[in-house]
């Protein structure tokens, strides 16, 4: 029986702040993929990502109360906009990443403190479609030559 080993790549970049980039898997040591490094930080990642009818949940990370953690949050408006590349890692028994991992993109919708965590939240980048969303206009200059049924009309 093999044993399932997983590095999350975290790649966050607040509003106007540097950008920090950590992992949680490689205990105290550096972790150099696609060329960037990784620090090592405990955190732990949480959170429904997408639901059956295509509404996005709310991504959770939990971060120890670190004072450089604190001072990202606060400098960066409470984790308002910020950008987040999250990464799944596969890793085999050596710490080789395996092939098949993919990023996800995120934006910060809020953060919260207690006196032992930080909670960042986020939402997915690409939220689903929705009634709200004005409809395209379709023309024969943005569109080219379309066959013509009772489902399509041009303007």
């Amino acid at each position: 029986m093999s044993v399932i080993r997983i590095c999350q790549l975290f790649d966050w970049q607040p509003s106007g702040q540097p950008r920090l980039r950590c992992q949680n898997y490689f205990a105290g040591e550096d972790f150099v993929y696609n060329g960037s490094t990784y620090r090592f930080c405990p955190f732990q990642v949480s959170g429904n990502l997408a639901a059956l009818g295509g509404d996005s949940e709310t991504l959770t990370c939990l971060f120890p109360n670190q004072e450089l953690v604190l001072q990202l949050v606060t400098a960066g408006d409470g984790n308002r906009n910020s950008e987040l590349t999250l990464t799944n890692l596969w890793v085999n028994a050596s710490g080789q990443p395996l092939p098949g991992a993919f990023p996800e993109f995120y934006v910060g919708n809020g953060a919260s403190f207690s006196e032992t965590t930080v909670e960042l939240r986020f939402s997915a980048a690409m939220d689903a479609v929705n009634s709200q969303i004005p409809n395209r206009i379709i023309t024969s200059e943005n569109s080219g030559i379309l066959p013509l049924d009772s489902s399509i009309r041009l303007k």
